[in-house]
């Protein structure tokens, strides 16, 4: 059988993957189409590309946008697609970490919110994905395969033990969708787990009034750490004696939460009602 497209440029360019960069390269041509059909693309859309790799869902970007930014933090990847691969003129290959990269100076060079795609390594996917979902005024959507793990957070509901932080914070900034199941076998090297592309459509505001974003990831974070213990117990390290007991009790029950339950079965009301009350009386204490 004839070694075609991303499998030829492997064994080509004598490509390894590096584990330490958690490369695991879409080898399986379909799979660029899929994914590209979920995108919704428009010959004005500018897009930024997480992990550009050997280029094969990039090309396929650039025949329908304005233009595509591709980041790619691998020096050597990085140096074959600028002189081996990409031809395109409305590709800009950046060797950068996605996680520094100015999102927001880029969509207003563009002069519109970004649609962002990606493949991205088990390591960064929450960093990244929590930094993104930040910035709502840079970026319209985004696309991103995770592994099953992540994307299982992601869209988990509450009571699910993979409810938790990423899953709390993800709804409360954008609309999520799962698009696409991937196998393993779509991948060289062959990874120990499937993967599923998940789809953001992000919000104009937060999906509910939070009047202080920073302390609620603090709220869902701490309780999150203790989320076998019973919300009257996982509170106090939490409040740590600037309210009383008996003022988190009553909180408790003025936004009608059970003590006597598990962080991972409040929802993202309870969460946000939890953390607004809260904020506002520490906020007294502190003046």
């Amino acid at each position: 059988m004839e070694v075609t497209g991303q499998k030829k440029l492997i064994q080509n360019f004598f490509v390894k993957p590096r584990k330490s960069l958690g490369q695991h390269f879409l080898v399986q041509e379909e799979i660029f189409d899929k994914i590209i059909e979920h995108c919704n693309l428009t010959s004005d859309d500018v897009v930024v590309e997480i992990g550009a790799g050997l280029g094969g869902l990039t090309t396929r970007l650039a025949k329908q946008v304005k233009m595509v930014l591709a980041i790619e933090k691998d020096g050597n990847l990085v140096n074959l697609l600028r002189t081996k691969i990409i031809k395109n003129k409305n590709i800009k290959i950046i060797h950068q970490d996605a996680l520094i990269f100015d999102y927001h100076q880029a969509a207003q060079e563009a002069g519109k919110p970004l649609k962002v795609i990606g493949n991205l390594p088990f390591f960064i996917a929450s960093p990244i994905t929590f930094k993104l979902l930040r910035k709502r005024e840079a970026i319209e959507t985004m696309i991103f395969m995770y592994q099953k793990e992540v994307a299982e957070r992601l869209v988990a509901l509450p009571g699910n033990k993979n409810y938790g932080l990423l899953t709390v914070i993800a709804n409360l900034y954008a609309d999520l969708k799962p698009i696409l199941a991937v196998g393993k076998e779509a991948f060289y090297p062959r990874p120990k787990v499937d993967s599923k592309v998940i789809k953001f459509d992000l919000l104009p505001q937060p999906r509910l009034a939070v009047k202080n974003e920073e302390f609620l990831l603090l709220v869902v974070k701490s309780l999150f750490a203790q989320r076998r213990k019973k919300l009257r117990n996982a509170i106090r390290t939490l409040i740590n004696n600037k309210v009383s007991l008996e003022f988190a009790e009553r909180i408790f029950a003025e936004i009608t939460i059970n003590p006597d339950q598990r962080p991972e079965m409040l929802t993202l009301e309870k969460f946000v009602g939890l953390s607004n009350r809260l904020f506002e009386e520490l906020k007294f204490v502190r003046g």
